[in-house]
């Protein structure tokens, strides 16, 4: 299988997995729990993205804010199958983003957006909030809630500055590229 189809694959099967994933209980569906999801996302947003030096093989992906993930980030960073190995980091500021590609910034967590742009500067670092004012500020990826599903939004003027390059295949299953 050429690696388009193992990507494209991958991507529909996250995408996806939120209808399989349905657990009955006295007929009632409980809906797959937003941060897992979130987990998933930020997985195949770096499956989905090229940085500037392609022949690296691990993604370094950092936390800021609160854990609310439940041991889902350090599951799905155990997967190989892309290729790339993964690492995880949770960040008690943004002292240490330098070393980080792909960088979530939790709601939880109140930061100034001058603060986090000068700190990014020059950095190829992939930026992903679930705060709509980060996003706005100018956080590369943005996750949110629209009428109870998981969408996302791609400020993809950003991530060229940053040297990134997302595939087609990320941009179109977004809510909105800017």
């Amino acid at each position: 299988m050429k690696r388009g189809q193992l990507l494209q694959l991958l991507l529909l099967s996250t995408l996806l997995c939120g209808f399989a994933r349905f657990a009955f209980a006295g007929g009632a569906a409980s809906p797959v729990p937003e941060y897992d999801m979130k987990a998933a996302y930020l997985y195949n947003f770096a499956v989905l993205t090229t940085w500037p030096k392609p022949e690296q093989a691990s993604i370094k992906m950092c936390v800021l804010g609160r854990d609310n993930f439940r041991g889902q980030l350090e599951q799905l960073t155990q997967k190989t199958k892309s290729g790339l190995q993964f690492s995880l980091n949770y960040l008690a500021d943004l002292n240490a983003v330098a070393s980080c590609q792909l960088l979530f910034i939790d709601k939880s967590e109140s930061i100034d957006a001058t603060l986090l742009t000068s700190q990014l500067e020059g950095l190829s670092v992939l930026t992903v909030t679930d705060n709509p004012a980060l996003f706005d500020a100018g956080v590369m990826l943005g996750l949110f809630l629209d009428n109870k599903r998981l969408v996302f939004d791609v400020n993809h003027e950003q991530a060229k500055k940053a040297g990134l390059t997302m595939s087609s295949k990320l941009l179109r299953v977004a809510r909105k590229v800017f």
